[in-house]
């Protein structure tokens, strides 16, 4: 498998999801997001949602399919909330490969391999992609937690529609021609669905094996899979363990220290 190829899935990886990693010393207090909502359904979601400021899980393992081609890595990463989001990839015996960082403003990519390092604005990101991804987005779906597509923060949940299937609930958000659809059942986010009007491609994340730790209910497993007319992608994510809402440090890395890359060359693979 060339390494661009495997670059690649990374990248398209934590585009999708990341979880956390780090040894805190003390614990952190956490008060729940107040959101005013007429809709009585949508409180209930924002009461049973993971609440954190930061969240930590080791021994990560990435199981990325693409067509025939698979491949498996462990990785480590950090997430303080609304400030960043950092995971590093170990895909041979605990040695970083990729870097990839997060933060409100842009993605940050660096390929240790290459010695080089790719920037990228979340307005590029959507036009790479189609879909209006931001930060928050990215934060959303890593923790479990309600949100509404290309909404900064806690935005426009007044937009989101309830409806009801059986014993679930279904939040439906729709913003120009992208569809949301987030699935409620025992307490727990168990679905997202994105896709566009036309229907040329489909985003879902599944969530399962919900465990409590620290005071936290959140998933073990997420799975992820991105079709469109060419490829299907299929992501796995097991988090062997969690920690949450304890101090710790995010160190940013210096792009100073790397060659700056091209994100058009990056992304030229059949998924985009």
């Amino acid at each position: 498998m060339k390494k661009s190829f495997y670059i690649n899935l990374l990248v398209i990886s934590i585009l999708s999801i990341c979880v956390l990693s780090c040894k805190p010393k003390q614990t952190l207090t956490v008060i729940p997001t107040q959101i005013s909502s007429k809709n009585v359904y949508i409180q209930s979601v924002l009461e049973n949602q993971p609440h954190f400021i930061t969240a930590n899980a080791g021994n990560l393992k990435m199981d990325i399919s693409l067509q025939n081609k698979e491949l498996s890595s462990g990785g480590a990463c950090k997430i303080y909330r609304d400030s960043v989001i950092q995971l590093s990839v170990q895909p041979f015996m605990g040695i970083e490969m990729v870097k990839i960082e997060l933060t409100p403003d842009a993605l940050y990519v660096f390929d240790k391999t290459s010695n080089k390092y790719y920037h990228l604005v979340y307005e590029q990101l959507a036009e790479f992609t189609g879909v209006p991804l931001s930060f928050y987005d990215f934060q959303a779906l890593v923790s479990n937690q309600l949100f509404a597509i290309g909404s900064q923060k806690d935005e426009n949940f007044d937009k989101i529609v309830t409806e009801k299937s059986g014993k679930s609930l279904i939040f439906k958000y729709k913003i120009n021609d992208i569809l949301q659809s987030t699935t409620f059942a025992n307490n727990q986010i168990q679905k997202v669905e994105v896709t566009d009007q036309n229907k040329t491609f489909h985003f879902q994340t599944n969530y399962s094996d919900f465990v409590k730790n620290d005071e936290v209910i959140a998933p073990k497993i997420i799975d992820i899979q991105f079709v469109n007319s060419k490829n299907t992608l299929k992501l796995k994510f097991k988090i062997e363990k969690i920690e949450f809402n304890r101090q710790m440090r995010v160190i940013l890395t210096n792009p100073m220290r790397y060659k700056e890359g091209n994100w058009v060359e990056l992304l030229n693979n059949p998924l985009f």
